[in-house]
C-alpha cells in the first residue's frame, strides 16, 4: 500500500487526484496539507498545516504538489529530501533553472519524481496515436489543438496571471498539456 499526501485542495485535486488515489486498490489517500483544515474535512483523512510537519510522518510514501507553480520547486525539493516519491502538477517550475534543480534533488534521493501530463492516458488521445501509427490519415505535416474555455483571470485560479506566482501563467499552465500531446503523438 502507498500512502499519498496531498498538498493543496483546488479544483485538480477535487475533481481528478484525490479521486484517482481513492480509486487505486493499492494506494491510499494519508492526509491533506491545507492551510484550511476545512477543505479537507470531507476525505477523513489527517490534516497539516505545514508541509515539513507532514514529511516527518514515516507513514507517507509518496506526495502530489497541487499548489500554484512558484511553491513546485521549493516543495517538490523538500519532499524528495525526505525520502518521499513526488508527483508535481504541471508547469512543474517557474524556470529551467529550478526544473533541473528538481531533478536533481529526484536523483540524489534516489526517489521517483514526475510531472502530471494525464492526458496522454486519455482515451482518445490514445485513440489518435494508435491512428497516426498505423498511418491512418496519411502523414500529418501540420497539427493545431485548441482550448475552448474562458478564462478572464479571475475567481480562485487569479493567481496564474501572476508572473510571480505562475511563471509563464496561463500559457504554460493551460497551453503545456496541449504542447505535451503534440510531443506525445509526433515526438518532439
Amino acid at each position: 500500500m502507498l500512502n499519498w499526501i496531498v498538498i493543496g485542495v483546488g479544483d485538480i485535486t477535487i475533481r481528478r487526484v484525490i479521486p484517482a488515489i481513492q480509486a487505486e486498490p493499492r494506494s491510499a489517500l494519508y492526509g491533506i496539507v491545507t492551510r484550511d483544515a476545512s477543505k479537507a474535512a470531507p476525505y477523513g483523512v489527517r490534516t497539516w498545516e505545514s508541509l515539513a510537519e507532514a514529511l516527518s510522518d514515516p507513514a507517507v510514501d509518496a506526495v502530489y504538489v497541487a499548489t500554484p507553480v512558484f511553491l513546485h520547486g521549493t516543495q517538490t525539493i523538500q519532499a524528495l529530501r525526505a525520502g518521499k516519491h513526488v508527483i508535481c502538477e504541471k508547469p512543474m517550475a517557474m524556470n529551467e533553472p529550478e526544473a533541473r534543480s528538481m531533478v536533481q534533488a529526484a536523483e540524489q534521493a534516489g526517489r521517483l519524481f514526475g510531472v502530471a501530463y494525464y492526458r496522454r492516458c486519455y482515451p482518445k488521445v490514445q485513440r489518435a496515436k494508435q491512428l497516426l501509427k498505423q498511418g491512418a490519415i496519411g502523414k500529418p505535416v501540420v497539427a493545431e489543438l485548441t482550448n475552448h474555455m474562458w478564462f478572464d483571470g479571475s475567481g480562485s485560479r487569479s493567481w496564474l496571471v501572476d508572473p510571480a506566482k505562475a511563471g509563464g501563467g496561463p500559457l504554460f499552465d493551460i497551453a503545456s498539456h496541449r504542447i505535451d500531446v503534440l510531443n506525445f503523438w509526433f515526438g518532439k
